[in-house]
């Protein structure tokens, strides 16, 4: 993982500078990740008895004691201050097959035979007391989402894009947004200046006057649903509401060149929302073995594709995610009925 400001303005700054903060050693990982490799459910077919059988992994005293003790902390954390984490060298599946580009999860179906990085995001899950969610419109509920181009969807601001994903945070406009996002990296080449830029909501905040605020915490701006939802869904979800870009503390509320201002006012301060934010991002090259957690609530992520030497393998970058909430049961009425996971919608 390689990490830097990609750039600063007059008047705009951050103390906050995202550095890994745990690294397994070579043992701790290969000796989890054969823990991990012995849970025979597959968690695209059988999620409910794979989770049911990380449990078992974890109260078998599997799990490095200094890891428990890391996750354990995660608890007091201040999501406002630290919104994204990085981790190193974690249990991930090695020499996985490239999938096809025209059906890359059809193809991952057929061709992953083994589930360690599954295994760890359910383990990580569990040990932090996240639970993960999957929604209907994406993968057909799969919990298990990857950061994958798809030909048909390679120039949609998703996760199955080719190029740049411009900054938002996920689901953002979904009547059920996570509270985190993880991240497994896969494959990567180095080749590629691909990165993940991430930017803190109250650095964005600090950034604007008192009246540019109020104008920002009124609901005069629009942002439709995002491309995935939209487009590999089964449930029309109808028209996105109009939406203030900040509310409460510190929630920002905004897709880069897709939220628009409803008012000549708000539209007119929308470019120096995002000029703000690229003002501030700070850009993380995942490497495979790399995990990031990111609170989706606090702070906002964009796909930067920087310079591009390998152009056949951009095809096959590749990212296992989930998103995770702090309790499932505020957004039980929303879950399809005779699951605890799979959101309608």
């Amino acid at each position: 993982m390689t990490t830097a400001p990609a750039g600063s303005t007059a008047g705009v700054s951050t103390d906050w500078r995202i550095t890994p903060e745990f690294v397994f050693t070579d043992e701790e990982s290969a000796a989890l990740a054969e823990a991990i490799g012995t849970v025979m459910a597959n968690p695209y077919r059988l999620y409910d008895a794979h989770a049911f059988q990380i449990g078992r992994l974890i109260e078998d005293d599997v799990v490095p004691e200094r890891f428990r003790s890391y996750v354990s902390g995660l608890a007091g954390r201040d999501r406002h201050k630290e919104p994204a984490v990085v981790l190193k060298n974690v249990p991930y599946d090695r020499d996985v097959p490239v999938f096809d580009f025209d059906e890359p999860v059809k193809s991952k179906y057929e061709l992953k035979r083994t589930f360690v990085a599954e295994g760890f995001l359910a383990l990580f899950a569990q040990l932090a007391g996240t639970p993960p969610i999957g929604y209907l419109n994406i993968n057909d509920g799969d919990v298990f989402q990857d950061i994958y181009p798809k030909r048909s969807m390679q120039s949609t601001q998703s996760q199955k894009a080719l190029d740049a994903i411009h900054f938002h945070k996920d689901l953002a406009n979904h009547f059920v947004r996570p509270d985190q996002v993880y991240m497994v990296g896969m494959r990567s080449n180095p080749e590629n200046e691909v990165y993940t830029s991430f930017v803190r909501n109250l650095d964005v905040i600090a950034a604007f006057a008192e009246e540019e605020l109020e104008l920002l915490r009124s609901p005069q701006f629009y942002t439709p649903f995002d491309d995935l939802t939209v487009m590999g869904g089964t449930l029309e979800l109808g028209e996105a509401d109009r939406h203030p870009i900040i509310g409460g503390e510190d929630d920002l509320r905004y897709f880069e060149n897709r939220t628009i201002g409803v008012t000549d006012a708000a539209q007119a301060i929308v470019p120096k929302v995002s000029a703000t934010l690229h003002a501030l991002k700070q850009r993380v090259f995942i490497e495979p073995g790399d995990f990031v957690i990111t609170y989706n609530n606090h702070t906002v992520h964009a796909k930067e594709v920087v310079k591009v030497r390998k152009p056949e393998e951009l095809c096959s970058r590749w990212i296992i995610k989930t998103v995770n909430v702090d309790d499932l049961e505020p957004h039980a009425q929303h879950f399809m009925p005779g699951t605890r996971h799979l959101v309608n919608g």
